[in-house]
């Protein structure tokens, strides 16, 4: 192809012989020289094409090296076409190595989305059905709470019946206990009458038994000196055991009133006990305290009821909210703590830090929590209202109450 190619290019340089680089693109087709002569004519026209021949081949020379040039730049051109064919067709191999990963990647995204597709429609589905379900839920609890209101409202007014009624009991049962406190005042004042009545006529009686016995007595140790007299002379021998058997009756005697005297004391012992006991006792303890307000944070320690209805005895402190007993007994403790709206609260009765009872108002629009203990106590024993859980009480016209009393 090559050989092709310069001999092509040859033939054109041939074919424009007139055409010369030295004589500035201009075609000479006459001699300069006019000669008239043939042979000077001949020569003249030899000597032309000799320098025509000449230029030519200069030309020719200068053309080759030129078109050697090309060539080889060519040639050049011609392995940097081929080096860049082959980079492309590595290049083209591995786009379409691409392409085929990108094919079957394509069917593999194709895939999941189809299974993503059924997945999204079963999800869909399962929303939906989830849906209808929490609607349904929703009614059924909406349902249960409007029961739930409608039952806590009906067990709420019914509780408020019974706290009246207990309310009524125990006003009852206060009324009772102070009949009963005047009944034992006035059996007591009988009884202590009747018993000072008893010991002073035992007093009496044993006065006299003791004037009796010494009037014996006398008398005894009369008689034992006349006949100790009569029989002086007659019964010497027997005068040893006389005066032992006078000093056994002696010591007996004195005995008897050493027992008189015992019984004395231990009777007016006894009395002065009955008349301390009597009259230190307080003929009535009892308190009944509320609380001023409501508190809707209220969440530790002791409930203080600071409104005090009731305080016989003075046992309850209405600066700490505890209660310490007077004297020793039998107690009855009562507590009310109101739930402030819809909160729950849970409170206990404690006896010297130990919980005895617990008493729970729920949330359900200001809920009553009452509850009653009796317990026996000691004189100094502290018994108050404590936090167990929840938060917050109501009150309002003394509903959230303390109160305790003797029996």
């Amino acid at each position: 192809m090559l050989e092709t190619l310069v001999f092509t290019l040859l033939c054109c340089l041939i074919q424009t012989h007139g055409y010369s680089e030295l004589t500035d693109e201009i075609k000479n087709s006459s001699s300069l020289l006019d000669i008239s002569d043939p042979d000077s004519k001949n020569t003249a026209v030899f000597r032309q094409l000799l320098n025509q021949e000449t230029i030519i081949r200069m030309s020719l020379v200068k053309n080759v090296h030129t078109l050697s040039k090309d060539m080889l730049d060519l040639k050049k051109s011609m392995e940097t076409l081929e080096t860049s064919q082959q980079k492309t067709d590595v290049e083209v191999a591995a786009l379409k190595k691409e392409v085929e990963e990108l094919k079957r990647e394509n069917q593999r995204l194709a895939l999941e989305n189809k299974l993503y597709e059924e997945t999204f429609n079963a999800t869909m589905e399962n929303f939906t059905k989830v849906d209808e379900y929490i609607r349904q839920v929703v009614e059924h609890l909406e349902e249960k709470r409007e029961d739930f209101e409608t039952n806590t409202s009906a067990v709420l007014t019914d509780l408020k019946i019974e706290v009246r009624y207990l309310s009524v009991t125990l006003l009852d049962l206060n009324k009772h206990y102070l009949e009963i406190d005047k009944r034992i005042s006035d059996n007591i004042q009988e009884k202590y009458e009747q018993l000072s009545l008893t010991l002073n006529t035992s007093v009496e009686d044993l006065t006299n038994d003791i004037m009796a016995a010494n009037n014996t007595m006398v008398k005894s140790v009369s008689d034992l000196k006349d006949s100790q007299s009569s029989i002086e002379n007659s019964i010497t021998m027997n005068i040893n055991k006389t005066l032992e058997d006078l000093g056994l009756e002696v010591k007996q005697t004195q005995y008897k009133q050493l027992q008189l005297s015992s019984t004395v004391s231990s009777l007016e012992v006894f009395r002065m006990n009955l008349t301390n006991n009597i009259y230190g006792k307080p003929k009535n303890v009892g308190f009944s305290a509320s609380v001023t307000s409501p508190n809707s944070s209220w969440n530790r320690g002791t409930l203080v009821f600071s409104t005090v209805i009731t305080n016989e005895g003075n046992g309850y402190n209405p600066s700490n909210g505890i209660f310490t007993a007077p004297v020793d007994g039998t107690y009855v403790f009562f507590v009310n703590v109101q739930s402030y709206y819809r909160k729950t609260i849970y409170a206990a009765i404690v006896l010297n830090g130990a919980t005895k009872v617990k008493t729970m108002a729920h949330n359900n629009y200001n809920d009553a929590g009452p509850n009653m203990v009796v317990l026996n106590i000691k004189k100094g024993d502290a018994v108050w209202v404590r936090y167990s859980s929840g938060q917050g009480y109501y009150s309002s016209g003394s509903i959230t109450t303390f109160s305790g009393f003797l029996i």
